[in-house]
């Protein structure tokens, strides 16, 4: 069988090369064009590709242009596009239906996710799952994706200023001190060390602030507010943008992990995290449930997930689940983000008006703030509660004598994950951990079937 054939258009040489490599190392036959102008002329000559890889953003003939070029012409009007652009979650949500894309990918990309998103894309094309693809005299104006593409441009250009401005204050501040050294304390790390550290004073970094302030309000995004979580308690910001119905994204990080809060009118619309724990992946809702197994997500994750669809939705595609379960899920996922980050005793907070993410926008859950915050804090005092009495480093066992006594059909799912995850040879921290359940119903359960004697520590 003839390896595919790929098309991969951008104005980046370096991107040009390294795309060539990785697809001529995976069996791949690649072609390259300097921008959709050249891309577009090397098709009308009747070379034949399988595959276009498109850059969006370029001179002479951006992305849009060129996908409204390709579908104007019935010989090639079918061939598969996957965008790639630095803004890919953007152009997902807003070009990709537009210009009849079969999926895009974020630039900068893994070797390994950018092999992933061509099979995904060869793939539906073979299986005739692609997306319908416009007629391009059907596809919206240029001037209304121009529009789009402009803020995009501009911001890169401010944002290069801004390094470029960084970097010169910078280079102000520690020269003189460089310069002042002796040729011995030049070759010492310690003394290059010391002479910088005496250079950059507070207003060196008060200056350098108010330069890095402005890469924070390029790309359409513009801070309302932000503090200190441990001086204004989430809770009451929360509260603050529901009373006033303001819109937007409150990002919160603690160093270890950052959650998205969306907010439409007052009301939460999707939360998403960083770093966060297994617990709150979507997959884990669905296990919980009954939905799927832990086996069945692990495998739509390898092949589903890796063409680029969502989780979720991979679960939903595959019968496992309906819509609305998928709504539910994410409604508890945002709902137990929530609980979990008022919980962090130190971070920082900033309130940004900003387009959505696509998520977002798909999900629209429209949660209410004031009721999440007080599940939140009744959860934290349960919690406390709780976790006084429970040595989680314990091993622990069931009592099957306890259990006969109580029933099997007085527990709930939840218990029964629990007792499911019990091998006596597990600590209560590992109990949680294997039990598809999130952490407070998990403790919860642990908590009351310790006090029923279902759970017993097992000796030293």
């Amino acid at each position: 069988m003839a390896p595919a054939r790929v098309l991969v258009v951008d104005d980046s040489p370096t991107i040009l090369k390294v795309v060539s490599a990785i697809l001529a190392r995976h069996g791949y036959e690649p072609s390259v064009a300097k921008d959709g102008l050249a891309g577009i002329e090397m098709i009308k000559k009747g070379l034949k590709y399988d595959l276009i890889l498109l850059d969006f953003v370029m001179p002479r003939m951006n992305g849009y242009q060129f996908c409204r070029e390709l579908r104007s012409n019935p010989a090639h009007r079918a061939l598969p596009v996957v965008l790639m652009s630095a803004k890919g979650d953007k152009i997902r949500g807003q070009f990709v239906q537009q210009t009849g894309a079969v999926d895009a990918i974020t630039k900068p990309f893994d070797a390994r996710a950018l092999v992933a998103v061509i099979e995904g894309a060869l793939a539906k094309t073979a299986e005739g799952r692609a997306r319908p693809v416009p007629e391009g005299a059907k596809m919206p104006d240029e001037e209304t994706i121009a529009e789009s593409l402009r803020p995009a441009q501009l911001a890169k250009q401010q944002r290069q200023r801004t390094t470029a401005d960084v970097a010169q204050r910078v280079a102000q501040a520690i020269l003189p001190a460089m310069i002042g050294l002796s040729p011995a304390e030049r070759e010492s790390e310690a003394a290059i060390m010391a002479a910088v550290a005496r250079a950059v004073t507070s207003d060196v970094v008060d200056a350098l602030a108010g330069v890095l302030k402005d890469v924070e309000s390029v790309d359409g995004i513009k801070e309302v507010m932000g503090g200190d979580i441990a001086a204004i308690p989430l809770a009451e910001i929360l509260q603050l943008l529901q009373l006033q119905r303001q819109s937007g994204v409150v990002r919160v990080t603690n160093g270890k992990s950052s959650v998205s809060v969306a907010i439409r009118h007052g009301l939460i619309d999707f939360v998403q995290a960083r770093g966060a724990p297994e617990e709150y992946r979507i997959g884990r809702y669905f296990v919980e449930k009954g939905a799927v197994t832990r086996e069945q997500v692990d495998e739509l994750l390898r092949t589903r997930v890796a063409d680029g669809t969502l989780t979720g939705e991979a679960i939903v595609e595959a019968g496992h689940a309906t819509a609305d379960d998928l709504r539910d899920a994410l409604s508890k996922q945002s709902s137990e983000l929530i609980y979990d980050v008022l919980r962090w005793p130190y971070g920082r907070f900033a309130f940004t008006r900003e387009p959505f993410p696509p998520e977002a926008e798909a999900a629209k859950l429209g949660l209410g703030i004031a009721g999440l915050v007080l599940e939140g804090f009744r959860r934290v005092d349960e919690w406390r509660l709780m976790e006084s009495t429970i040595h989680f480093d314990q091993i622990v066992y069931v009592d099957n004598t306890a259990l006969g006594a109580i029933g099997s059909d007085k527990l709930t799912r939840t218990d029964k994950l629990v007792l499911s995850a019990v091998n006596g040879e597990r600590t209560v921290n590992e109990v949680i951990k294997e039990s598809a359940v999130g952490s407070f119903d998990a403790i919860k359960a642990v908590y009351q079937l310790l006090q029923s004697r279902v759970l017993r520590p097992r000796a030293a």
